[in-house]
């Protein structure tokens, strides 16, 4: 018996593992399937698969990075997230063991061309940074091919004229004397702010309607001075 504890003496003392986080990134699309010219909507979820709390950053553009290309080769091309203006910075928060945090994003030039793609996503938990490169999630495939639904400029932006046209199959008449503007709404992104003559029976009646300048969706019908105290047109370039 002394020979056996003796013995059991001699083995290694096993140590507990070190509790430390695991950041695991999954994103994932609505549909796999798109038209040239619509919108994307990813959804980023970050889970903190580890045993304990992980220091990370909110999901936001400055911690989610969108890169994209033709599924067998190796192009990529980054594209930025629609992003309000008025969205604060990089801001620290904590992952606790076994929770995960998610946001989704709208992606507006991922449709430009048809044809089959994957899209890549890297999360910094502590802030995109150049030469520093982020936690990546799986590749996601998928399609683009059909009828273009919008045509888009270098921003992203759906134009001027597939906003009224929105607007037109919306209230199902013709219209007259169409004008569109850009505004900034209160949650600090962009509309086309659309105003027209709707014919209506023997008379016309001026109406307006804001349209979402990413997806293209009617979001609500305005009074026809909507945005009029508002700046009187918005710099695209500051949407992103």
């Amino acid at each position: 018996m002394g020979v056996a504890f003796a013995a059991l003496g001699c083995l290694p003392w096993r140590q507990k593992p070190a509790e430390r986080p695991l950041l695991v990134v999954v994103p994932t699309l609505d549909p796999d399937t798109y038209r040239p010219g619509e919108a994307v909507v990813c959804t980023v979820k970050v889970t903190n698969a580890g045993n304990a709390p992980a220091p990370a950053g909110s999901l936001s553009a400055d911690t989610v990075e969108f890169w994209f290309g033709p599924t067998g080769t190796d192009l990529r091309y980054r594209r930025e997230p629609v992003r309000s203006s008025r969205e604060k910075g990089f801001e620290a928060i904590t992952i606790a063991p076994k929770s995960s945090i998610t946001r989704r994003f709208v992606l507006t030039r991922l449709t430009e061309e048809e044809g089959h793609f994957a899209l890549h996503v890297l999360y910094s938990p502590e802030g995109n940074a150049p030469g520093t490169p982020g936690i990546p999630g799986p590749a996601f495939l998928y399609r683009v091919d059909g009828q273009r639904l919008f045509r888009r400029d270098e921003n992203g932006l759906i134009r001027k004229e597939d906003a009224v046209e929105s607007v037109k199959q919306k209230v199902g008449s013709g219209l007259a004397n169409a004008e569109a503007r850009l505004v900034r709404n209160e949650a600090g992104l962009l509309d086309w702010l659309v105003t027209a003559e709707v014919q209506g029976g023997d008379s016309a009646a001026r109406r307006a309607f804001l349209v979402n300048p990413y997806t293209g969706v009617i979001r609500v019908e305005a009074k026809p001075q909507a945005g009029a105290h508002r700046a009187a047109k918005e710099k695209t370039e500051t949407s992103y």
